[in-house]
Formats: structure tokens, sequence, C-alpha cells
């Protein structure tokens, strides 16, 4: 007997969705607000590549009766194919795993083969890949909303492309190609809402060029050269709209060094030198205007020392030691003030530890033990308050765990599992809240997937 299945998300209580890749499809949204409300169709369109929750996606997106997060209501979300075939089921509350009877499956199939539930949780969803594999690349978040990704290496092969991602389909586009190849660059947005790309290495040479990304018309120009070519260095945008750039390698050298560029002139100039060189280090913003400068490897040492830039005299000033030495670790500055540092690796142990630093009180204090020792890992500090850190390595292999740092109860606990393993990847805050985790390297090729954490599911 044929029979037409459909799909209904109920939010917060339960709910079914489909969770089968389609190679082409027709999206269809039927939905509604309010607990025991009745689903009202609101629109289709076509999908080239649709997974199932990226349509459910894309539905609340669209139409403001479908909430995919929120209070209440119902969301369903109808992918059509020409072909008919089974139709996988994913239950959001269920723990166990059934079969459904067999009048759920489709015309085509034979009544005996069933349709099976599994369970899986929806804080992290897949959403469209980029048009390049890459990592050691960089990712900003453009005024507009979008998040603008250039360079790094796919598959051996140093890049220079850049795109861009639009959270409102959720899909990539290319943009303007750089002027230089780069992997190890630094990235960063200016108050204009151009963004400042500069440094890194092109596969023949360590690189002191830079420039300017334009997003009102897609176009990238050189700008003023740094004084050192620089890789793996750290920068921060500063109050009064200069860059800082600090440390790094170039060669057989590590670096001590640091540069202003300012954006009026296009030019840049240097500055006082910090007092350790440093490579695999941190640069954070602190809310007082200071620039805190973390750890890093210099001189076959693993660095614990800390100083922070201050660019009302342009001078670096020594701070309180770390308690662990580290390098390629990363910085949150968290919503009191305060810069969690996470994991990192020293002396060839990755650590799974983390501390925190009080620029009042000019102290670090240990922040509990994180879930899983990591580096060369990502985080970023949710609307909530909450720190989100995810992927890197463990030493030996890839990640794919993530976990939240609470700084009220100074715990961590479990954020899930992303889809993918991902290391040297790229991370953005997207403007609603939602966290978008992008490419990387998972320990055997480099990923063009990208995917999206919901902290509010």
């Amino acid at each position: 007997m044929n029979q037409t299945i459909v799909f209904f998300l109920l939010l917060v209580v339960n709910g079914i969705c489909l969770a089968k890749a389609i190679d082409t499809s027709t999206c269809s949204c039927t939905c509604c607000s309010g607990s025991g409300c009745k689903p009202a169709f609101q629109g289709a369109f076509p999908l080239d590549s649709c997974f199932i929750m990226r349509c459910m996606e894309l539905c609340s997106a669209k139409y403001a009766a479908c909430p995919l997060f929120g209070s209440g209501g119902h969301l369903g979300a109808h992918p059509k194919k020409s072909s008919p075939e089974i139709t996988t089921i994913i239950s959001s509350t269920s723990t166990s795993e059934s079969t459904l009877p067999s009048t759920t499956t489709s015309a085509s199939t034979p009544t005996s083969a069933p349709t099976t539930i599994t369970t899986q949780k929806f804080a992290w969803l897949n959403t469209g890949d980029m048009n390049f594999a890459r990592h050691e690349h960089t990712a900003s978040l453009l005024p507009d909303g979008k998040v603008l990704v250039t360079g790094g290496t796919e598959n051996m092969s140093i890049q220079n492309a850049a795109e861009l991602y639009d959270p409102s389909t959720g899909l990539w586009t290319t943009t303007g190609v750089m002027n230089d190849i780069r992997k190890g660059h630094i990235a960063v947005v200016l108050k204009s809402g151009k963004v400042l790309v500069a440094g890194g290495y092109n596969e023949n040479a360590y690189l002191n060029t830079a420039e300017l990304y334009d997003p009102l018309t897609g176009m990238w120009t050189m700008t003023g050269s740094m004084n050192d070519a620089r890789n793996f260095a750290a920068a921060s945008i500063l109050e009064n709209g200069k860059v800082l750039i600090c440390g790094g390698n170039n060669a057989n050298n590590i670096l001590n060094t640091a540069e202003l560029y300012d954006p009026s002139g296009d030019l840049w100039t240097a500055t006082r030198n910090m007092h350790y060189a440093r490579n695999g280090h941190t640069a954070s913003l602190l809310l007082d205007g200071h620039v805190l400068v973390t750890g890093g490897f210099s001189d076959h040492t693993y660095l614990d020392s800390t100083e922070f830039f201050d660019s009302s005299t342009e001078s670096w000033i020594i701070a309180y030691t770390m308690h662990f030495k580290r390098q390629y670790h990363i910085a949150i500055v968290l919503s009191n003030g305060k810069v969690l540092v996470t994991g990192g690796s020293f002396g060839g142990t990755t650590q799974d530890t983390a501390e925190l630093y009080d620029p009042v009180k000019d102290l670090w204090d240990k922040a509990g033990t994180m879930i899983h020792k990591r580096h060369n890992h990502v985080g970023i500090l949710l609307k909530n308050g909450e720190a989100l850190v995810s992927g890197g390595s463990d030493g030996i292999h890839a990640l794919k765990s993530a976990e939240l740092y609470n700084p009220s109860t100074r715990m961590w606990k479990s954020a899930g599992d992303m889809n993918y393993k991902r290391e040297f990847h790229a991370v953005s805050r997207l403007t609603d809240g939602r966290v978008l985790m992008i490419g990387g390297f998972y320990g055997d090729a480099d990923l063009s997937s990208t995917e999206l954490y919901n902290p509010e599911f």
C-alpha cells in the first residue's frame, strides 16, 4: 500500500526528522509556532545537495512560522526526490534503537524492509561545504554577518582562494583571489569593515606582504609590507584602530619583534620588541585596551611567560607567569574580562590543563581540567558567557570532541562531538549566536566540510 511519510519536529519535547543525504531535492516547509498548533504549508525551494537538517535550517531561516530552536512548535522539512528510497528517521529524545512498522517504508521498497530509528542530538549540524578544502586558514566575521575564509593548504597546495559563508542560505561562494598564496597568516577585521591579511608562508618564502579585502567590492588590494616576514604570528586590533602583530617565525628565526599597521596611511611601523621571542603564542585584547601575549616556543624552550602591550606608550610589560608552559594553545577573553587559556603542548606532551588570567590582580589561577587534552584546537566565547573549545589533536589523533567551560562554576562539560575530526581548523561566532567550524585536517586529508554548533539546543 502506498503511503506518504510526513516528518515533524516537535521542539523541546520530542521529534523526528529525516537524516539521509539526498543528492538533488526540493525542500518543502510545513510548520507552525506554539504547542499543539497545526502545521501549515509555508513554501518550497530547490537544493542541489541537501541533508534534511540543512533543509530544516533553511525552512527556519526563510519562514517566521518555523522556529528551529524555540519554545515550542512544529517544523516539517520535506525533501522530495524523483526516485523514492528508504527513509532514515532520527529521534532527538529517544535513547534506544528500534524498528518502525513496515508500513512506513516507501512505495518502491518491499514492505518487509524496516526503517531505523537512531539516537542523535542536533547541537552540531552540517552546513554547506567550502569550494576548497583547507587547513591553516583564517576566518573573519564581516559586518554584514557573512564569514570570510582565506588561504590555507589544500592537499599540500597553498591557496590564494577566498570565499564567503552566508548564514541565511548555508552556502559558500568564492570571492576575489588574494594576490599572494599564503598559509599560517593572520587576518584582522578593521574598524572600516575591511579585512587585513598579513604574513604567512607561500611554499617558497616567508612573507612580509599584506593585503586588504573590501567586502563592498569583493576585491583585494596590496597594502604596505611589514618590516619582518613572519609565519604563525599573533595579532590583535587595538582600541585606536591600529593592528598589532608580534612574534612568529621566518626561516630559522623565532621573532621577538612587533609592529603596528595604521589603516589611515596603509603603513607598518616597528614598535618596541617583546621581552621574549615567541612562536605558537596568543595575543588577546583586554577590556582595558592592553594586549596580553601568552606562552609559545623560543630558543628550544617552551614558555610560561606572559606580557602585555600598552598601546598608549607602545611598551611591553612583563605579566605574571602561567602555571604551565605551553605552545599552540588558545586564549579566550571572557565576559568578566579574565582570559581563559587552554591546552597546548609542552615537550611533546599535549595538555588538558586550563588557567585564568585576572588583569586586575595580574595573577593566574587554575581553571580545572578539560575532558580531553588538545592542541591545535579552536575556542570562542558564546553569547551566554560560556567558552566553547573544539577539535585539535591529542598528540596522536585529530579530535571531534568539544567541551564547554562555565566561568561561574569553573567546571568543564561535554558539548558533544562534531561530525568530523578537525585540527588546524577555523572558527567564527555568527551574529545569531551559532558557531561555525570551518575546514581543518582530520588525519588523512584536508576538509572542505563546515558545521554549526547551536548553544541553545
